[in-house]
């Protein structure tokens, strides 16, 4: 298992670069397809199909080097590195899948994508547990037998949302089988995709940097890092989804210079974060003696400590969460710069702040997540401020270009 873990935590800092990059299909989408030019969705899909598979140009050696020196001396190294390999070599298919997925989610089509995840969900399962641990003529594989599975339910992914975007009807009315390989474009959608793939690098480069920190200063400070980790990572896909549909509906308004409604598309999303962060709160404000214990049951801890960590996640999920709104404005925007700005800013500060009150203050490691929330919350307010200036001057541009065309 720590093998696994270990392999799977290393590989993503090229597979989440790669898809966060990816994704940015989707803004170009959803722009596309609210201008009505339909005819460049496919060919411009296909820029981001080309580039995934160009991703193992860097993948691959820049991957090798590091697995060494990450698991070099460790009392895994030998088992875990074939494995770390195998994720590696099929890397490419996750920003492929998330491209493919970028031609249905930006033009609203949520229904295709959701029975084809949850399909693969369900295979996975199985296929999983044969090639583990054997089942009639098929081999006990082990570890690697995992990487198998993942390779399978990944391909399966993305061949059928292949098969559905190449169809018939998407090729006359999206041109999808348009599959070269166009230079022009291809810089038009990856451009500022690169910026925000920098970020993503920038940030779990800062979270690294806090790890480190916190694991210098001994078992129970990694023990605080751990459990509020562990939730956090449960509750960090609330924002991510929040983040993917308001981008899909802002690149649609901006297509559709429908610049008004810039403001109220604020609406559902707000809706849906707080109903999420509402419903977390129950078990991490008013019931978390027992979600701890149902949660971490071997480990003991004082009542009031336990209160204090959850309620930090608590306070750092809910600024997680409603951060990714003002975000999904400023990435459907392309202002990939002040996103980029931003990974610099919370590398260095966020960086700073925590060592200050950890290690200059002597604040208890406790408080850890309730300081962390306070680095979310400055980083939505940057971003809302962002987003409010972004669509006035988009507002101001148009009424200058519509008096423009009256005179």
């Amino acid at each position: 298992m720590e093998a696994s873990l270990s392999a799977f935590y290393a590989v993503q800092i090229f597979q989440l670069t790669w898809v966060s990059l990816a994704m940015m299909a989707l803004v170009f989408v959803g722009s596309w397809y609210g201008e009505k030019k339909w005819i460049r969705i496919g060919p411009g899909i296909w820029q981001f199909i080309w580039f995934s598979i160009f991703s193992l140009a860097i993948t691959l050696p820049f991957g090798y080097l590091y697995g060494k020196f990450y698991f070099k001396g460790t009392v895994i190294e030998e088992i875990v590195l074939p494995y770390y390999y195998s994720l590696l070599a099929m890397s490419f298919l996750f920003p492929l899948g998330g491209a493919l997925t970028c031609f249905f989610i930006g033009r609203g089509k949520t229904l295709f994508v959701c029975i084809i995840t949850l399909i693969c969900h369900l295979i996975k399962l199985p296929i999983g547990y044969a090639c583990i641990f054997g089942w009639k003529w098929i081999p006990s594989l082990g570890l690697m037998g995992g990487a198998l599975s993942i390779f399978i339910t990944q391909l399966v992914f993305c061949l059928a949302l292949l098969f559905l975007f190449l169809n018939k009807e998407n090729h006359q009315l999206y041109h999808t089988r348009d599959w070269g390989f166009k230079w022009p474009l291809f810089w038009e959608c990856i451009q500022p995709g690169i910026l925000r793939a920098i970020n993503r690098l920038l940030s779990m480069g800062n979270w690294g940097a806090m790890t480190y920190l916190m694991a210098q200063g001994g078992e129970n400070q990694l023990l605080t890092l751990s459990i509020g980790g562990t939730l956090a990572l449960l509750t960090g896909f609330f924002g991510e989804a929040i983040c993917l549909v308001q981008m899909t509906v802002v690149s649609q308004i901006l297509g559709a210079k429908n610049y008004d409604s810039f403001y109220s598309a604020f609406r559902p999303g707000i809706i849906i974060a707080t109903i999420a962060i509402l419903v977390l709160s129950v078990n991490l404000l008013i019931f978390p003696d027992w979600t701890f214990q149902m949660l971490f049951p071997k480990i003991i801890l004082d009542p009031s400590t336990v209160r204090l960590i959850l309620m930090g996640v608590w306070f750092s999920s809910a600024f997680y969460t409603f951060s990714f709104l003002p975000i999904s404005y400023v990435l459907a925007f392309k202002d990939t710069y002040f996103s980029l700005f931003m990974g610099f800013v919370n590398w260095i500060a966020g960086f700073l702040f925590i060592y200050t009150f950890i290690e200059i203050l002597h604040f208890s490691t406790d408080y850890f997540w309730l300081l962390a929330s306070f680095l979310h919350f400055t980083t939505a307010l940057f971003y809302y401020l962002r987003t409010t200036w972004l669509i006035e001057k988009c507002k101001l541009s148009d009424s200058l270009f519509t008096i423009e065309s009256k005179a």
